[in-house]
């Protein structure tokens, strides 16, 4: 089975980088103007039938060859609902947004009856962790549980229902990360590595993301979820160069990145 799963966060309007989710200059690169978002929707829907299914229905459904695709929405910023949802909804799609807990009815972000409302139309609300801390892949296993098994249960206690789709904050990602996710009930983990193969880690499903940030073309959206090998691939070479860089740089890496986008 193969996903294509596109990874977004923000949707804003004009210029308002601080208006939704985790404030800046690192963060708005992620964030995309709410008319460039739709156009994203249009060339996807364009390039692959949507469908309104979450990610395990998805991976239940015998494949056929082409790969499913997905939108997700990591940190669980408030334009979820006031931009987000309408304009996957208009072309017949739904969307997985993941919730940093911690900031649950903060502002810009999600509060807990707008998650009740995203559930209701029938969006997928997953976990981002509690903190959303930098390193995930460097949290000891007692960190990575508490990270799991508290923002789901904050989740579940505000949805009414288990939470077991997830997704890795910070693009730091490691196999014991996903071994105490599975140990939450998380059966679905997405990362941010640049991949279409579904692998697993016990119980729990591992999926990779193809990252859009705000000067993404939609033309490039569209060849993503297309299956094209080209986009594909200068994701993945640009990953893998990041993910040398991380693991020489440790933390000097993220304060060499702030600054460089300041």
């Amino acid at each position: 089975m193969r996903v294509i799963a596109l990874q977004y966060h923000d949707v804003i309007d004009g210029g308002a980088w601080e208006s939704s989710g985790f404030p800046g200059d690192d963060a708005a690169t992620y964030k995309m103007a709410a008319d460039d978002f739709a156009g994203h929707v249009r060339a996807v829907t364009r390039a692959a039938p949507p469908h309104p299914h979450g990610v395990l229905d998805l991976l239940a459904v015998p494949s056929n060859g082409r790969p499913g695709v997905v939108f997700t929405f990591d940190d669980g910023g408030v334009s979820a609902i006031t931009h987000t949802a309408g304009a996957l909804e208009a072309q017949g799609w739904r969307g997985h947004f993941f919730v940093t807990t911690n900031y649950v009815g903060k502002p810009g972000f999600l509060g807990a009856a707008q998650l009740r409302e995203l559930r209701r139309r029938g969006h997928t609300v997953g976990a981002h962790s509690c903190s959303h801390p930098m390193r995930m892949s460097h949290c000891t296993p007692a960190e990575l549980r508490r990270e799991w098994a508290g923002s789901v249960g904050v989740l579940a206690d505000i949805l009414g229902e288990p939470v077991t789709v997830a997704s890795v904050p910070g693009g730091y990602y490691a196999p014991a990360v996903a071994e105490a996710a599975a140990e939450a009930g998380i059966r679905a983990l997405f990362t941010s590595e640049p991949v279409s193969r579904v692998t697993h880690v016990g119980e729990c499903a591992v999926l990779g993301r193809y990252t859009l940030r705000r000067d993404t073309p939609a033309a490039v959206a569209a060849s993503l979820a297309a299956g094209r090998a080209g986009p594909q691939l200068e994701q993945w070479i640009s990953w893998n160069a990041k993910k040398v860089a991380k693991r020489v740089g440790g933390r000097l890496y993220l304060r060499v990145r702030r600054a460089l986008l300041k």
